[in-house]
């Protein structure tokens, strides 16, 4: 930053009462007073403006009367002009301090405050001020990305924080700091610390003050970082982050390539922790470029955490670039000739690729040119202390090279005996006369100084000086991965899952209040077990081996090389694409090894388990962040009847999506599946699992008992699952089918699977074999039927049929259907027109079509523009 002093002027004073001309002291200068410098120690004259030539008789002036509330008064005088709101203290008798920055330093010192014993007339009044309404455990902004932590356990509010102490908290940003602690006063004249000036205006006096503000990120380093490049220091910044990495991995579902690719400059702590956090959550579809201007990796961290750390990075896709610094980053373009690869450089959408120049701080490399999706930037800090200096006093408060207040052992400021720095905020040295880092442990620790200080201060005892203690330090190195090094143990680290463990439970203990601390706690033990369980399950799923895959899939004669591996060498039934069923009666589904195990999803944070729904099983899915009660929806995946499960890749991603979107609980239906098991097998074991789900699981499932609103209950399908849905959403009609209380809210089938021996629309231009076709394949999963009229195909083939599907007791429908969707889009528009036209009591929709895209396209194109429409109608359908 710049050291160029501002030019003296006279401030601009606050308005409120002025004092009558008699009453301003006059020197030989006029407008300023003279006043011995404490701090030069000698007969020195200081200059200074009437704010702080009267100190404490001027702020009293400034103050109103207040009526003690806490909040903020207005001077009341007849001859005030534009007054500032001052802040009104609840007590005109008690010390006052004021303590800026609500992260480790200021938070845990006004918690500090409020643990100790006070003479009842001593006690101070605290006030919080921070720009945030949340304190941020900052050490653990890595897991949003991971999806370990929710937000409110690692930001809970400060208002949540604080309800039970007597510490009031004022959301605000600082602006102007202007402290009066450092001159010499009359004996007895009454002594006040300064004022702090709020960006809204407010004006804070205080008796005692703690700068706590923090370090800002420095981002404005070299051409196009601050344009393009994103830190990773706040709530905000996590959770920018978060989103554009969605935003990419959705533009890349279901896509081998290109693949993603993420910058990091920076390899201190926060550059590996972030490297080796987003290398896991990508695995396979990103690669990681991480970039540090030393050979080495965290240089001042322990030996042990650095070779843990490096065996980590070197074991995932991440590409390590030591010994080079970033000189420019741009967007890419056709017309960059620096770039080599310019033509794959834009993608799909408004996103493009950013375009790094790297050059060599070492000799004997060379200078390189990177393309990336996203650039996260994790060197450089700042001090948020000299911009809030008074610009006529520009050096009222010392600070060293780097911005940071020079303090005394004791964490005062030099020179200002009322004022506290600690934290980022505070040069502090060890007695080695080394500066003490900026990390989360020294924070910690000189809170719980300050406050003492403060209380020996206020109270005429000795003040301590404060002696740091280095415990050890830690880092997360993925979901189930840290290390830890303790400096009480001289070459113990604890790495892999031990060390993970370890660190959560350190982190744990170290939550603001025991009440946050056991929220938490009980949180990620739940989670961990959730995990475990599901690893269990994808374990002894693992262990019966996949059906034995089929020869050539990618031809017109699969049914032929079926055959050829059948010991029978005969196809009794071909369905394709889902499957063919031998004579000998072995039945093969392509595919069907494809499955995904529950657990939490790193894209969205929600969490998911499979679980027995009485007769059938389910897979049930909560949203990240579930409070209160949330809607239900009791999903039913496609597959012609005959193939998928919820634990299908397409499927289980689709769920956390629209999980994640509407914000409610998924119930996702586990059916038998024919030829096994015919219909009615799957319309069985879908009201078995509507019926556990509006029950709260039997009463026992704690997902649903804590957040089903039970009116709010949504069925859904896709395909034959949107059949599945319309014929329980039939069954439900019956009297008392479903207990009191419990609402069908709406029904929504996607791309529907109905037929009939009929020809209905766009129909009449089938061939003949494809009736033949729709006729051989709903007969070969239904036990008995009459064919393609049966109802639970063709549900307006009759009046009776009619006056059934009128009645469903839903009470919205929306139908989607899609626009090249050749076999069942006519049926879809049949089904819409014929409901509307039934006397169905409820309200259907407005037929949503998606363009230009086939049947189910969704589950491999969530992320495309059609994807995207058809996935926000439905989450609107359910939020309504």
């Amino acid at each position: 930053m710049s050291c160029r002093a501002s030019p003296w002027i006279r401030p601009s004073l606050p308005a409120g009462p002025r004092f009558p001309t008699s009453a301003r002291p006059r020197s030989p200068l006029g407008i300023r007073n003279l006043w011995k410098n404490p701090i030069l120690k000698g007969s020195w004259t200081l200059g200074v403006p009437n704010m702080f030539a009267l100190p404490s008789r001027l702020f009293r002036c400034m103050a109103s009367s207040g009526s003690g509330d806490g909040g903020f008064a207005r001077p009341t005088s007849t001859d005030v002009v534009t007054p500032l709101p001052l802040y009104s203290w609840p007590d005109k008798q008690r010390p006052r301090v004021c303590i800026l920055g609500g992260g480790f330093g200021g938070l845990y010192t006004a918690l500090r405050l409020e643990s100790l014993v006070w003479p009842s007339d001593k006690k101070p009044q605290v006030v919080l001020v921070d720009q945030s309404d949340r304190f941020v455990f900052k050490p653990m902004l890595y897991e949003l990305l991971s999806g370990e932590v929710d937000v409110w356990e690692i930001a809970p509010s400060f208002t949540e924080l604080l309800k039970n102490t007597s510490v009031q908290f004022v959301r605000d940003s600082v602006k102007l700091l202007r402290p009066s602690d450092h001159f010499r006063r009359d004996p007895g004249e009454s002594c006040t610390g300064g004022v702090v000036h709020l960006e809204s205006g407010t004006v804070i006096e205080y008796d005692w003050l703690v700068l706590a503000l923090g370090a800002e990120a420095k981002i404005d380093v070299v051409p196009g970082s601050a344009e393009y490049a994103l830190p990773f220091t706040t709530l905000e910044d996590a959770l920018r982050v978060e989103s554009k990495l969605k935003m990419l991995e959705r533009k890349r579902f279901g896509k081998s390539s290109p693949t993603i690719e993420v910058a990091i400059v920076g390899l201190g702590y926060s550059g590996v922790e972030l490297a080796a956090t987003i290398s896991e959550r990508l695995k396979n579809t990103g690669t990681v470029k991480a970039i540090n201007v030393q050979t080495t990796i965290c240089p001042t961290a322990p030996q042990g955490n650095r070779d843990a750390a490096l065996k980590v990075l070197e074991s995932r896709n991440i590409q390590l670039l030591l010994g080079y610094f970033v000189t420019c980053i741009k967007e890419a373009s056709t017309s960059d000739d620096s770039s080599s690869t310019v033509t794959d450089s834009e993608v799909d959408g408004d996103h493009k690729k950013l375009i790094l120049d790297l050059q060599p701080a070492e000799r004997g490399l060379k200078g390189q040119t990177l393309e990336a999706d996203l650039v996260l930037w994790t060197v450089g800090s700042t001090s948020q202390i000299p911009r809030l200096q008074p610009p006529d006093a520009p050096y009222v408060i010392p600070l060293n090279g780097r911005g940071q207040v020079e303090t005394e052992e004791t964490l005062q400021v030099k020179g200002h005996p009322r004022t506290f720095a600690i934290g980022d905020s505070a040069a502090l040295r060890d007695p080695s006369g080394k500066l003490l880092p900026a990390t989360a442990q020294v924070a910690f620790q000189q809170a719980d100084f300050a406050g003492w200080n403060l209380w020996a201060a206020i109270n005429d005892r000795p003040l301590l000086p404060f002696r740091f203690q280095n415990l050890g330090e830690m880092m997360t190195l993925g979901r189930n991965d840290a290390a830890i090094t303790a400096s009480f143990i001289e070459g113990l680290t604890l790495e892999g899952p031990l060390g993970h463990a370890a660190r959560k439970l350190v982190y744990c203990l170290r939550m603001p209040t025991d009440e946050h601390r056991v929220k938490v706690g009980i949180s990620w033990f739940t989670k961990t077990a959730i995990d475990s369980l599901a690893s269990v399950q994808n374990a002894v799923a693992n262990s019966f081996p996949p059906p034995t895959p089929m020869a050539d899939s990618t031809t017109n004669s699969s049914a032929a090389a079926a055959a050829a591996m059948d010991p029978d060498s005969e196809v009794a039934f071909d369905f394709p694409p889902y499957l063919c069923q031998y004579k000998s009666g072995r039945v093969h589904r392509l595919g069907s090894a494809l499955t995904v195990p529950a657990g939490t999803d790193a894209a969205t944070g929600v969490v998911s388990k499979d679980i027995r729904a009485g007769p059938a099983s389910v897979r049930i899915y909560l949203p990240p962040g579930a409070t209160g009660k949330i809607p239900v929806v009791v999903y039913f995946h496609g597959g012609g009847f005959v193939v998928g499960s919820p634990a299908r890749p397409g499927t289980h991603n689709y769920l956390n999506d629209l999980v994640a979107r509407s914000g409610a609980i998924g119930v996702s239906v586990y059916y038998r599946l024919a030829p096994e098991h015919k219909l009615p097998a799957a319309y069985d074991d879908a009201w078995a699992a509507l019926r556990w789900a509006v029950t709260l699981g039997d009463g026992e499932e704690p997902w649903l008992l804590d957040h089903a609103d039970l009116s709010r209950v949504f069925l859904a399908g896709c395909s034959a699952g949107a059949n599945i849905a319309h014929n329980t959403a039939v069954r439900a009609s019956a009297p008392g089918a479903l207990p009191d209380g419990v609402t069908l809210r709406g029904l929504a089938l996607v791309h529907p699977y109905f037929t009939g021996s009929e020809a209905v629309g766009g129909e009449v231009a089938f061939a003949p074999e494809i009736r033949g076709f729709m006729e051989r394949t709903w007969r070969f999963v239904v036990s008995e039927t009459v064919g393609l009229d049966d109802p639970r195909a063709c549900p307006f083939v009759d009046e009776a049929a009619r006056k059934v599907a009128a009645g469903i007791p839903c009470e919205r429908v929306l139908v989607c259907i899609a626009e090249n969707d050749v076999l069942l889009k006519e049926r879809g528009l049949w089904y819409y027109r014929e409901l509307k036209a039934s006397g169905y009591a409820g309200e259907v929709e407005e037929l949503f079509e998606s363009k230009g895209v086939d049947h189910a396209f969704h589950f491999d194109k969530l992320d495309t523009e059609e994807g995207v429409k058809l996935q926000e109608r439905l989450v609107a359908f359910i939020k309504a």
